[in-house]
């Protein structure tokens, strides 16, 4: 019985102290630009982050056909913004859209990450 509670003290020190250490830093403030190639042209975007998590992205430039679009630069950065991460996927019908949509945010957070 000793044993067993030792073990079980030791585990619970051990995820005490491992939920205290700081988090690392992913980006440098701020808004980065990025620009990816959609289906008919360039799509340009605003990626704002802090140091741990992508805040917003907003399409600037743009020149796809407006119905897949909408949906595209809809779902695509609530996604993004979820997972904290540009790999996700894309939207179907809308291939190449999503594609350059996806590449432009993976530029912006080219200049926002974080060297390590």
């Amino acid at each position: 019985m000793k044993k067993a509670l030792l073990i079980f003290m030791i585990f619970l020190l051990n995820f005490g102290l491992a939920s205290c250490t700081s988090k690392n830093q992913l980006y440098v403030p701020g808004e980065y630009v990025g620009v990816g190639e959609g289906h008919h042209g360039p799509i340009k975007v605003i990626l704002t982050t802090d140091e741990y998590n992508i805040l917003n992205i907003e399409v600037i430039e743009e020149y796809e056909m407006p119905e897949l679009a909408a949906i595209v630069y809809e779902e695509i950065p609530k996604k993004v913004i979820k997972s904290n991460n540009a790999d996700v996927d894309v939207v179907a019908g809308a291939s190449y859209t999503s594609v350059g949509l996806i590449n432009a945010i993976k530029d912006g957070l080219s200049k926002a990450s974080v060297t390590q």
